[in-house]
Formats: structure tokens, C-alpha cells, sequence
């Protein structure tokens, strides 16, 4: 299912709705596994008067046919909730029973042994109940009367107990048969395909539907109203003609055929990845309810509000409700434990929808978005960091932790296995269980058979594991082998809120020689440190980790190529870094990694500053010599946004108001360097109790840079540099004059690699310093006295 919440929900409370959960208590529910593991209800048929909208009551009875599965039982126990029961009959004679408001609890005349098949009649009537949530349960309106079948406050959250009784749990299924009576013009629309349609001569209606195909309680549906019917058909790769079934108020069927125009494709892009459609029909019942949709079997309760004959909800509503008859309905999770089988691979077939229909770039936008969201909020949004599986009850509906983490796992999943294994991997889990529920460990057993894959690690770290890992190249190196080149690279494993290090994970690393000629190897990385030599035909002086995103982990990025002034990368991209070309004499390429893990401690222990705890930024790449650019960061404390989110980046270092100016931007060139103060910089604080601003890289060098806490701003800010100080001209041909000197200095200049291209004594007032050989670009320079920085800048050489 889809609930709608508001994004102001989603990313400012960030509140777990469900996990608002009403607690079972006393409630005396059998609705667990138990029951199934003895009794198997082989057909439901539900026999219902759904007449009386002034008063909301429903009326008739249901029959449970069922057979033991094991000798001498003398009760059937079934689920109902707070509708009277007038009576129980078998064989047209009645019942003894007991009945608590939630357990019905029917004596048998015999004991029923193994094999034995049974038929009791359950007549009962009264007033639905709504989920205390109001997202799920039995509504009404005056015109209109229809389920969904979970209650994200219940406990059990399955609901199909508010309107008839049954077996409300996860792993027993039943055929099902509606005999659903209307008037005044109303009719119903539920599960199966519709084989009787009478009125009597009272002018009740009676629709007849029968699903052949078995399904757990929840996923039974009615829909009531004055319908008008689309029907359309789809011809299925088993060969099967499908009828599709769009059922709605007369006024919105225009806006209908337009929210699904691409309804069809959507059925195609999942049977060619999950399998053939598994049911005999597909229907949408238009509701009036505005929270969300519900994937009831064959026939989706979807939310008016939304149907708007625009393209603008196909892939959160038409796409994600439709890829549960495949993942939520023909196999389900085992328990709300595993929802993930059911949510989490449903948001992930929005992405594979995008895919299918828009392109591979649709897809990884969708991807990198809901990453990006997941890696900055999920841990936020449950006060901790959490596996997928298993759930407690609380976060089984969790739209962070269950369905948008549960993507990205299965977005992760694709790329360890590839395309094609990963694929016929589904399809197997969908071929192998037909009409029955799996749970995450049987997934993983399938999906190593089906591929050949040993899956335990994968499942081991990414769906019963907490967090994500973080993977950086702490450095490469090349020997020349023939006309290729052995490049030795070390890879370091650190964690985001993961408990353990992640083991045989195949990361792609791409290298690019100074021609940006390019090669492409997969590592399988696993531990602390990986250590890893490949021989590819370039040699590298760059090396990317994971740059085409097949895994997430914890690392959102951005690559662009820069050719001339005034471009950039937006503030808004993954990287999390604004970049602007002052001046460039070539084409630029850029790879920039916002890392969402702790950067390296110091080398050498420096009490001065604390580090962020949370994330730093790493810019490679390949540049020309004459590469002059800015970029732009964001500090942000906050623990609350009005939109979209910056928030909960830093307020582990901005703990209190008025300490935004002792935040300071530390810098090294790689991972053998240590951090230093980093002086090309200006700081925007604007409010300095708002725990937000942004930090300006003046001059913007390859390498990694981390926000810190000062504790002494004695020595380090610009603020303190002597402004008496000049070096001009700027920019030079490479002569240029330092003036303003009181005493000798060690006068340093760096290219923009970090390298240090001169260091000399300048002893007089001013001094003219002649570097016309070095080739034409940026360069940057210290002025050091006594080791202590007292003025620097950049160089632009001609």
C-alpha cells in the first residue's frame, strides 16, 4: 500500500505514524501463524448487505470452508471485529460459541480430524470499525461504502477481521467468493472476476465475484457506489488476454484514462521482470479517500483525490500498487517482520516503472533522490539506525526505514548481482512460491539458487544489518605490465551507523588516465581494508569509487565535466557542493563525494579543533592547469526545517546558539596528509543563533575537506592575517613583489594539487619573487612566521 503524508511530515517532524500503534493489551487475537499451522481455510465466501448508509451497518453472513490439519480438533477460532454475532451455524444447524469483540470462538458438534473438510456459516451484522490511525478499516460515506485492508494503528495490522471473520495473518490464504448486494443505484466492485449480475424485484443488486487464486485475509476488498466502468484489456506475455478494469463516479472517467495512460506499460515493465501477470484480471476501485491506496488483489483501492488526468501520481499510486499483484499479493511477507518483501521492493518498482518508460536517467533519479533522503534522514527518523528486517510492529508501514530503505536495498542488490542474474533471481522467487508467503531468509535462499550467487553476505549486512558502509580509495598506485599497467588500490571500509563491516562487496572502480581514457574493474571489497591490484590498459591518475551508484552506500555524489566560466554543479545536487569556474583553459572533470560518515581522525592528535562527527566532502578528478573555481557549502545545526532539509547535518558540532563562528573548514590533500586549517575561505553566518550558513571556498583544491569546531580561533581565521601584507601583481606573468614585511618570512606556494612548487626565505620589506617558469595557472601561498600562517592567497600565473 501507499500512504500520502505531506513532505512538511516526511521531512520536517519526521514522525513515524505507525508508530502511533495501538498496543494488543489484553486483546485476546489469534491473528498470528499459529492457526494456519493447523487448520487451512481452503474458501471464504462473503455474503453482504451493504444497503444501509445512514446507520453504516453491514449485514449477512460468511462461509468458512476448511479442513484440519491435524486429528481431534473440536473449535474453529476466527477473527471478527466488534460486529454482533446473531448466530453459527453447520449443516443449517446452530453453533455453540463464545465471542469476545475480537475472538469468535465456534464449537464443533464432532471432532474434525486431518482431511476433514468443514463448512460453518458465521451470520453477523453491525458498524465496520476505521483503524484508530484513520488509515484503514471499513468507511463510509453517504454515497459510497469500501475497506483497506490493513490498519496502520492495529495490532495485527492485517484487516480483514472489520468485515468478516478469518484467519487475519500473513500466511493463510484463501479462495474467496463476494456475493455483495446493492440499490439505489450502487454497485461492487471486488476481488476476482465478476460472474453474476441480478436485480431482483425489489431493485437489490447482487454482483457475484469469485477469485479462483488464493490470498490472505487483508487483501479482500469491496468497493460500493455508482460506478461507471473503463474497461480495457492487456494481452499478457503468457498469452492471456488480461482485462483491466477502471471503475469510478461517471464525472471522472475522462481524468481517469488520462492518471493511466501508461497503465499497460507498467503491466509490461513487470512482467518482464518479475514474470507473467499471476492473476486472471486487474482493477482499480477509485475511493474517496485521500490518504493513500491499498493494493488489494486484482482490484487496487485508489484515492480520488489523485486521479487528476495527469501522469503526476503514476509511479507512487498507478505503478507502485500494481507491482504489489507481484510482490504484496502473489508472494507476501512471511510476517510484518519482512514487510520489506512487500514495501520495499514496491517503491523500488516505481524506479523500475521510470526505467521502463522515461529511461535509465528517470530511474537513477529516482534512485539518487531516495538515497540522498535515506542516508540524511532514515537514522533521524527512528532515533537510530535499524535493520530492514526484521521490523517491530511500530515500523512495519515505517515509509523511511521500511519502504524507501527497503528500495535502496533492492536498488543494491541489483547492482551485486547485475541485470540479468538479479532479474532471473525475481522471477524465481515469483515462479517458486506462487500464491504463498516468503520470508526474507527463503528470498535469500532463492535468490542464491536462482543466480548461483552465494547471497548470505548481502543479506547479512544490507537487510538483517543496520546502516550503511562507507567505501573510499585511501590511495592507488600503477607499474607498467606490456602495454597495460598493474594499479594497486586500497580501499578503506568504514561505517554509518553499521554494526558490522560489510563483506564481499563487488564495487565498481573507475580509472581515467590524463587523456580522461577510461577503465572499469570490479573489486570485491570486504573488512576494514581491501587491497587489490587489476591490470586495465590506462594509467590511471584518477580513481573513482562506485561512480555509476549501483551501490548504496554511504556516499551521495556528483560528476560533471566543466568547460568554461560560470559553470556549476547546483547547490541542490548530491554532492552537497556548489562549484563555479572563475577561469579554465580546458575541459575539467570532477567527481565530487559528499560523505556521510566520520572523515579520518588526525594523524597527529590536535586539540584545537573537533571534527565533524557526521560528514565530509572529497572533490577528485582531473583538471587543467588553469582551473580557477569557487565552491560553496552549507553548515546547518538545525534539528527542525520548514522544507526541504539541510537540518541534522552538524548539530552534533553546533550544540548551542552563538557558536556558529567557531566553525572553521579544514582541509588535506588526501588520505596520507593530515587535516589543516584551510585559509581560502569566507563564512556567511547571517543570524548567528540560527545554527545555519554557508561557507565559501574562495580557491577550490582537489582533496577533502571537513567542517570542525574550533575551541581557540587564536591564529587561524583570516580575520587575524596581516592586511598590511600585499602581493601584486595579480595575476603576473610569475614576477611578482610581496611588500609589507616587518621581519623575515618562509614564503610557500602550492599548486592546485597540493604539490609545494617553491619555499623561500623573503627577509626585506618588499621583495620581488620571480617564478616565470612555472607553467601558467592557480597557484596558492603561505606566508609562515614562526610556523604560524600570517597571510595567504591565491596566484593566478599567465
Amino acid at each position: 500500500m501507499r500512504k500520502i503524508i505531506s513532505l512538511f511530515l516526511l521531512l520536517v517532524s519526521l514522525s513515524v505514524f505507525s508508530q502511533q500503534g495501538n498496543k494488543k493489551g489484553n486483546m485476546n487475537l489469534f491473528a498470528d501463524s499459529l492457526r494456519s499451522d493447523t487448520i487451512d481455510i481452503l474458501k471464504t465466501t462473503v455474503n453482504l448487505q451493504i444497503t444501509d448508509f445512514t446507520n453504516k451497518i453491514i449485514a449477512g453472513n460468511t462461509q468458512i470452508d476448511f479442513v484440519p490439519k491435524m486429528n481431534s480438533v473440536s473449535t474453529l477460532s476466527l477473527d471478527l471485529l466488534k460486529l454482533t454475532v446473531d448466530s453459527v451455524q453447520l449443516n443449517n444447524s446452530n453453533l455453540t460459541y463464545s465471542y469476545n469483540d475480537t475472538l469468535l470462538i465456534a464449537n464443533l458438534p464432532s471432532v474434525k480430524n486431518s482431511g476433514d473438510t468443514t463448512s460453518i456459516v458465521v451470520f453477523y451484522h453491525g458498524t465496520p470499525q476505521i483503524d484508530a490511525s484513520n488509515w484503514g478499516g471499513f468507511y463510509f460515506t453517504s454515497t459510497e461504502a469500501y475497506n483497506l485492508g490493513v490498519g496502520f494503528a492495529a495490532d495485527p495490522h492485517n484487516y480483514g477481521r472489520v468485515w468478516f471473520p478469518c484467519f487475519d495473518n500473513f500466511v493463510e490464504r484463501s479462495k474467496y467468493e463476494f456475493n455483495i448486494k446493492t440499490n439505489n443505484g450502487k454497485i461492487a466492485y471486488c476481488n476476482g472476476t465478476l460472474v453474476k449480475d441480478t436485480t431482483d424485484i425489489n431493485g437489490y443488486r447482487t454482483r457475484t465475484f469469485v477469485l479462483d487464486e488464493t490470498i490472505p485475509s487483508y487483501l479482500a476488498m469491496v468497493a460500493v457506489g455508482i460506478y461507471t466502468q473503463v474497461n480495457w484489456s492487456f494481452i499478457s506475455i503468457s498469452g492471456d488476454t488480461i482485462p483491466l478494469i477502471l471503475s469510478d463516479v461517471a464525472s471522472d472517467t475522462t481524468k481517469l484514462k488520462g492518471s493511466f495512460v501508461n497503465l499497460k506499460n507498467a503491466i509490461a515493465c513487470y512482467e518482464n521482470h518479475y514474470g507473467p501477470f499471476p492473476w486472471k484480471k486487474m482493477g482499480y476501485a477509485v475511493v474517496p479517500f485521500s490518504s493513500g491506496a491499498m493494493e488489494h488483489a486484482t482490484n487496487i483501492s485508489y484515492p480520488r483525490p489523485f486521479i487528476t488526468g495527469t501522469t503526476s501520481y503514476e509511479d507512487i499510486l498507478m505503478a507502485h500498487e500494481l507491482s504489489h499483484q507481484w510482490f504484496g499479493d502473489h508472494i507476501t511477507c512471511h510476517n510484518q517482520g519482512d514487510m520489506w518483501i512487500n514495501e520495499g521492493v514496491a517503491n523500488y518498482s516505481q524506479f523500475l516503472f521510470e526505467e521502463c518508460v522515461y529511461g535509465k536517467t528517470a530511474y537513477k533519479n529516482q534512485v539518487r533522490a531516495n538515497h540522498e533522503d535515506n542516508v540524511h534522514y532514515t537514522h533521524v527518523h527512528n532515533n537510530g539506525y535499524l535493520p530492514i528486517a526484521p521490523v517491530s510492529h511500530a515500523n512495519t508501514y515505517d515509509s523511511y526505514l521500511v519502504y524507501h530503505k527497503g528500495a535502496d536495498v533492492v536498488h543494491t542488490m541489483r547492482g551485486y548481482l547485475g541485470d540479468s542474474l538479479f532479474f532471473l533471481g525475481l522471477k524465481y522467487v515469483q515462479a517458486n512460491n506462487p500464491f504463498t508467503d516468503v520470508s526474507s531468509k527463503k528470498f535469500r535462499d532463492d535468490m542464491t539458487t536462482a543466480t548461483g550467487v552465494n547471497m548470505n553476505d548481502f543479506f547479512n549486512g544490507w537487510v538483517w544489518g543496520p546502516g550503511w558502509p562507507h567505501f573510499s580509495i585511501d590511495s592507488f598506485s600503477s607499474v607498467v605490465n606490456g602495454s597495460n599497467y598493474d594499479v594497486t588500490v586500497y580501499i578503506k571500509q568504514k561505517s554509518d551507523g553499521a554494526s558490522n563491516y560489510f563483506n564481499n562487496v563487488p564495487l565498481e572502480i573507475t580509472f581515467k588516465d590524463a587523456g580522461w581514457n577510461e577503465a572499469v574493474k570490479i573489486i570485491n571489497v570486504s573488512g576494514k581494508n581491501t587491497t587489490a591490484t587489476v591490470t586495465i590498459p590506462v594509467n590511471p591518475v584518477f580513481a573513482g569509487v562506485d561512480m555509476d551508484e549501483k551501490i548504496s552506500d554511504a556516499i551521495t555524489s556528483d560528476t560533471k565535466v566543466l568547460k568554461a566560466a560560470g559553470t556549476s554543479f547546483g547547490q541542490s545536487a548530491n554532492g552537497r557542493m556548489q562549484i563555479t569556474v572563475q577561469a579554465i583553459t580546458d575541459s575539467a572533470f570532477i567527481f565530487v563525494e559528499h560523505n556521510w560518515a566520520p572523515p579520518d581522525s588526525f594523524k597527529t592528535p590536535n586539540p584545537n579543533y573537533k571534527l565533524s562527527p557526521y560528514h565530509y566532502w572529497k572533490v577528485s578528478g582531473i583538471v587543467p592547469n588553469l582551473f580557477n573555481a569557487t565552491a560553496s557549502i552549507l553548515y546547518d545545526g538545525r534539528t527542525s526545517c520548514s522544507s526541504g532539509g539541510n537540518c541534522w547535518l552538524d548539530n552534533q558540532l553546533l550544540t548551542a546558539s552563538n557558536q556558529e563562528d567557531s566553525i572553521v573548514l579544514l582541509y588535506r590533500k588526501n588520505a596520507a596528509d593530515d587535516w589543516n586549517y584551510f585559509p581560502y575561505y569566507t563564512k556567511n553566518e547571517g543570524n548567528l543563533t540560527d545554527k545555519t550558513g554557508t561557507i565559501k571556498i574562495d580557491s577550490l583544491l582537489l582533496g577533502e575537506y571537513s567542517l570542525a569546531f574550533a575551541y581557540s580561533l587564536s591564529g587561524i581565521s583570516e580575520n587575524s592575517f596581516d592586511n598590511s601584507i600585499l602581493v601584486y601583481p595579480n595575476p603576473s606573468s610569475g614576477q611578482f613583489t610581496v611588500y609589507g614585511l616587518r621581519s623575515a618570512v618562509e614564503l610557500c606556494v602550492y599548486d592546485v594539487f597540493g604539490n609545494k612548487v617553491l619555499d623561500k626565505t623573503v627577509n626585506r620589506k618588499q621583495e620581488t619573487v620571480n617564478m616565470s617558469g612555472a607553467n601558467s595557472g592557480i597557484y596558492f601561498y603561505q606566508l609562515k612566521s614562526s610556523g604560524e600562517i600570517i597571510s595567504a592567497g591565491k596566484l593566478v600565473i599567465q
